[in-house]
């Protein structure tokens, strides 16, 4: 205890220079709202990147987990690869090639950073502006709706998850067709509510619930999550449980979705039909 005291009072002439040395810089960065705002965006920065390394070495140390994930998606994809080339090979060749032109596009990312407890969740990805990316693009993985773009920088895009309260995105039960808003109710983190959806549609817990296609953000036919119960809320309607296939808190690698025909989508949106 002794020798940690006489340190102390060794560096006392130090110690004081470098408390006033962060006073002088707290308030220089205070007195600017041009300074302040340069000093939080290069924290930001530093975050970002701090973020990322720490996810580099969270995923090196979790690499089996990630190659048994992999081959469990090859699997699937493989399986879906050839359901169709079956469903294909029924077909008439009765379709033009403007009806069977591509609408999306998707661009991968590693996400950055990533927060699942908060009331409104925001994820960060490693593209950004150079990389073709726009505010309004959707995020998806394999099995999940992930959120949307809102901001970009240069090399890093600004992501609102889906886990966001009262955020509603357009989804439908898969053996129906029947579409409802579905949204988070900031509750559990594995869990979305799928509302509106009429009494006299067959619904039962396990059915599968997947996105619409009724947005420019999202393509159709992506499965979100399996039924995990069912109320009736406002006489006629039942209020869904959804227990999600994605996991938000293992978020490695995502796509960002490219409507090719979003500016089109939304000069018709903004047309007076009065």
């Amino acid at each position: 205890m002794n020798a940690i005291y006489r340190l102390l009072v060794r560096l006392r002439v130090t110690l004081l220079f470098i408390a006033l040395e962060v006073v002088a810089l707290l308030c220089i960065i205070n007195s600017s709202y041009y300074q302040h705002s340069i000093v939080v965006n290069y924290v930001r920065l530093g975050k970002e990147i701090l973020d990322e390394k720490i996810n580099s070495w969270r995923y090196y140390f979790s690499l089996e987990e990630i190659n048994e994930r992999l081959a469990q998606e090859n699997n699937e994809l493989q399986n879906r690869l050839e359901y169709y080339n079956r469903q294909d090979s029924l077909k008439q060749a009765t379709v033009s090639d403007t009806l069977s032109r591509p609408v999306y596009s998707y661009i991968p990312a590693a996400v950055a950073s990533n927060s699942v407890n908060n009331l409104h969740n925001y994820i960060t990805l490693n593209i950004g502006a150079a990389h073709g990316v726009v505010p309004d693009m959707g995020v998806v993985v394999y099995n999940g709706l992930i959120g949307t773009v809102i901001h970009v920088s240069e090399h890093y895009s600004l992501v609102k998850s889906l886990l966001s309260a009262n955020w509603r995105v357009s989804a439908k039960v898969k053996r129906s067709g029947t579409f409802g808003p579905l949204y988070w109710n900031g509750i559990n983190y594995r869990e979305l509510v799928l509302a509106d959806i009429p009494q006299h549609i067959p619904v039962a817990i396990g059915d599968t619930i997947v996105s619409s296609g009724y947005s420019a953000f999202f393509p159709p036919d992506i499965p979100i999550g399996m039924v995990k119960s069912i109320e009736t809320k406002r006489g006629n309607f039942y209020e869904i449980t959804v227990t999600l296939f994605a996991d938000f808190k293992q978020l490695r690698y995502v796509n960002v979705v490219k409507h090719l025909y979003q500016d089109e989508l939304k000069e018709l949106a903004s047309f007076n039909y009065e």
